[in-house]
């Protein structure tokens, strides 16, 4: 064979049949992924009330009862964002159907400490359950919620 058959030869392999192999190799491990579950979009959300107020950190009552909750959501990350004024803003993680997230402000809540959020997402029904705290704050009882879908059915972008 000439040694221009020999460079099409190694040239027809390195560009066409290695870059097929690895796709084929890529799409072969991949059929084993998953989407995260979706939760971005707009939210309602509503606080529990507790039975006795005094132990439940008014701030955080106020920052975020009855107050339209937006996700933005990439992969497992999400950026959360409440209207008010201040606007209060956090950021979380989903794994699997549970996320968690912390919640900022200027100040911080009770004591200058951020909330926390821990919930768990039902995509049937379309709703968060859940628990806001305000991290290492004894005097603050960690109060209920629930979110729900501002559009049922729709699940982001």
């Amino acid at each position: 064979m000439s040694s221009t058959g020999k460079n099409f030869v190694f040239a027809y392999s390195f560009l066409v049949i290695l870059p097929l192999v690895g796709l084929a190799g890529v799409l072969r491990s991949g059929r084993t992924l998953q989407a995260p579950a979706t939760i971005d979009g707009a939210w309602t959300v509503s606080l529990d009330s507790p039975q006795n107020n005094s132990t439940v950190c008014a701030n955080v009552v106020a920052a975020l009862a009855e107050k339209p909750l937006s996700i933005s959501q990439s992969g497992t990350g999400f950026v959360l964002s409440v209207p008010g004024n201040p606007p209060l803003e956090g950021s979380g993680t989903l794994a699997g159907k549970t996320l968690r997230a912390s919640f900022e402000r200027t100040g911080g809540f009770c004591g200058g400490h951020a909330a926390t959020l821990i919930g768990s997402l039902n995509q049937q029904a379309g709703t968060l359950t859940g628990t806001l705290a305000v991290a290492d704050c004894p005097s603050c009882a960690p109060v209920a919620f629930l979110g729900q879908r501002a559009i049922p059915g729709k699940g982001g972008h």
